[in-house]
C-alpha cells in the first residue's frame, strides 16, 4: 500500500471552555504517490466540516516530500473551518474532543487521521478582589506577553508602567517559555510590586495564543484591559488618556476600544518616526475595513473588559494570525473605536520584533501588484521549475504562501464573528453580514476579493492595498496549482514512507 505524507498545521488549543464554540481554521497538506486529494474534511462528534480550499499550492511541502523520496507535488494543500463545541452532547467538563481528519484520494483510498485532542473544562477562576490593588479609579488589567526579552528594554517597559499616573492596575505577564536566565530577569525586574503577576508557560505557544492565555487571567473586577509588549515604553499618562477617550467619546458614545499614536524609536532610543501612522491610509471605524487591513496596534490600545465576552476564545489558527487584529475586529463589531492622534509612548523597533513598523509604500505597492498580476502566467510557469522555486523562494512565499495563510485567518475571524455577534438590529446585522461576506467560506473567493477591491466607500488605501495583494496572490496560486495538476501525480520512488507532523 502506498504511503501518505501528511502535515497538519498546528492550531488546536489544548483546552476549551464554555460559553462559545471555537472556530478552528484547519489547514495543511497531504501527498500520496500516484494520487491527488479528492476531498478533505474534519469530523467532530459526528459532524463533518469539509475543506473549502482543496489542492491549493503549498510550497513548504517540497522539502518533506524530497526527504521521503517523493517527487514535488505543489498542489497538495487543503484548508477549511471546523466548529468545536464545548457543550457537545455527552461531553462533560474534564473530557476531551478528538477531531478526526478524513482524506479521500483519487485512487479510491479513504484515510482517517487523528487531528489532536482538546480538553473541555470549566472557565478558570479569576483573582479574588482582596488580592487586587485598591485605590481610586477603575481597575485596569494589563496583559503582557513575554519571551526571552532584552533585559534593559524589559526593565524600561516595567518602569514606564510603574510610572503611570493611573495607579490602579494589575499587570498579568504571560511568559512563553523563556530560558532560565531571561525568566530570572523578569522576576527581578518585577519584584517588590505585587501588581505584577508573572506566570511562565511550560511550552512555547506563540504570541497569538500567549496573549489569549494572558487575557484569560483578567479578573472579573477589571473594567478595562490594556495590551503591552515586552520592549516598548509608555508615556506616564497613557492609561489615563485612553480611559478618558472611552469615557468622553466626543459625545458619540458606544466606543469599546481606544488606541493612540506612538513614536517609533530604535533600540538606542533614537527617533525613527514621530508617528506610527504616517498619512491617512488606514481606517479603524468599520469592521469592513478592519477585517481586510488592521489599523489598531495592540500595544497602543485599551478596551472595555466586557469585550472579552466576545473575543475569547480566539479562533484557533495554525498559520499567521495576530491578536490585535482579532481584538480590533471584535471591537468594531461590538461598537466604536476611538483614536488619539497624540503619541502615548515609544514603539521600539529592533531586529527581533514579531511585527515591525514599516513606512507605507503608497503607489509603489500598487505598481508592484499590477506588475505581479500581469506576470502571473510567467510566475506560475516559473514555479513549476525546481531551480526557479529555489531562486525565487522568498518572492513566491510573499506572493502565494502568505496570502493563502491570511485568507484562512480572515475566514476564521469572519465565521467566528458571524456566530458570536448577536442580532441587535437590522442595520447592525446588515453591516456585519456585509463585512464578513468577503471572507466567509464559499465559492468564487477571487470574485469576492475583486468586488471588495473596486467597491466604493471610505475604507482607506491600506484596505485596497491588502485586497489587491490577496487577489493577486490568489490568482497566481490558482494558476500555479492548475499547471501543477496538469502533470500526472508523482509516484513513489523509494518505497513506502509515512509521517505525520
Amino acid at each position: 500500500m502506498p504511503a501518505t505524507l501528511l502535515h497538519l498545521d498546528p492550531g488546536l488549543p489544548p483546552r476549551i471552555s464554555p460559553p462559545h464554540d471555537l472556530i478552528w481554521g484547519f489547514s495543511g497538506w497531504a501527498s500520496r504517490p500516484g494520487a491527488r486529494l479528492r476531498a478533505a474534511a474534519v469530523t467532530v462528534g459526528g459532524t463533518r466540516f469539509p475543506a473549502t480550499g482543496l489542492n491549493t499550492v503549498r510550497l513548504d511541502a517540497e522539502a518533506a516530500q524530497s526527504r521521503h523520496g517523493l517527487a514535488p507535488d505543489l498542489a497538495c494543500g487543503f484548508w477549511g473551518l471546523a466548529t468545536l463545541p464545548p457543550t457537545l452532547p455527552g461531553t462533560r467538563a474534564g473530557e476531551a474532543l478528538r477531531p478526526t481528519l478524513v482524506l479521500e484520494w483519487t485512487d479510491g483510498a479513504r484515510e482517517e487521521w487523528p487531528a489532536g485532542t482538546v480538553a473541555v473544562e470549566e472557565p478558570a477562576a479569576t483573582a479574588s478582589s482582596d488580592a487586587l490593588p485598591h485605590g481610586d479609579g477603575p481597575l485596569v488589567a494589563i496583559a503582557m506577553a513575554t519571551y526571552n526579552p532584552d533585559p534593559a528594554l524589559f526593565r524600561a517597559q516595567v518602569d514606564s508602567i510603574r510610572a503611570q499616573t493611573h495607579e490602579r492596575w494589575v499587570c498579568l505577564i504571560e511568559d512563553d517559555g523563556s530560558d532560565d536566565a531571561h525568566w530570572r530577569d523578569i522576576l527581578e525586574a518585577t519584584s517588590g510590586d505585587g501588581r505584577f503577576r508573572p506566570v511562565r508557560n511550560t511550552v512555547n505557544l506563540g504570541f497569538y495564543r500567549n496573549f489569549e492565555r494572558a487575557l484569560g487571567r483578567v479578573p472579573a473586577e477589571a473594567e478595562f484591559v490594556a495590551l503591552a509588549d515586552q520592549d516598548d515604553r509608555w508615556a506616564p499618562g497613557r492609561i489615563a488618556a485612553l480611559i478618558g477617550a472611552l469615557k468622553d467619546d466626543g459625545g458619540q458614545g458606544g466606543a469599546v476600544l481606544a488606541f493612540g499614536n506612538m513614536r517609533v524609536v530604535d533600540g538606542a532610543g533614537r527617533v525613527v518616526s514621530e508617528t506610527f501612522w504616517p498619512g491617512l491610509d488606514s481606517r479603524h471605524d468599520s469592521l469592513d475595513a478592519l477585517l481586510m487591513a488592521n489599523a489598531v496596534t495592540g500595544c497602543a490600545c485599551l478596551f472595555r473588559a466586557s469585550l472579552l465576552r466576545l473575543a475569547l476564545p480566539f479562533p484557533a489558527l495554525g498559520r499567521i494570525a495576530y491578536h490585535d487584529h482579532w481584538i480590533a475586529c471584535c471591537a468594531a463589531a461590538e461598537g466604536r473605536i476611538a483614536y488619539l492622534p497624540q503619541s502615548l509612548g515609544d514603539y521600539v523597533q529592533h531586529g527581533s520584533n514579531s511585527l515591525g513598523y514599516r513606512r507605507r509604500p503608497g503607489l509603489r505597492l500598487a505598481a508592484k501588484l499590477a506588475a505581479s498580476l500581469a506576470l502571473a502566467p510567467a510566475l506560475a510557469l516559473a514555479a513549476q521549475s525546481a531551480t526557479a522555486r529555489r531562486r525565487l523562494a522568498g518572492p513566491l512565499h510573499l506572493l502565494i504562501g502568505l496570502p493563502d495563510a491570511e485568507l484562512v485567518c480572515r475566514a476564521a475571524f469572519a465565521e467566528t464573528l458571524r456566530r458570536r455577534v448577536p442580532p441587535c438590529g437590522t442595520a447592525a446585522v446588515t453591516a456585519t453580514a456585509a463585512a464578513t461576506a468577503t471572507f466567509l467560506p464559499g465559492p468564487h473567493p477571487g470574485r469576492r476579493l475583486l468586488a471588495a477591491l473596486v467597491r466604493r466607500g471610505p475604507r482607506g488605501r491600506a484596505f485596497r492595498g491588502v485586497a489587491a495583494r490577496l487577489f493577486t496572490g490568489l490568482a497566481i496560486g490558482r494558476l500555479t496549482g492548475l499547471l501543477a495538476r496538469l502533470h500526472p501525480p508523482p509516484s513513489d520512488r523509494t518505497g513506502p514512507a509515512r509521517e505525520q507532523s
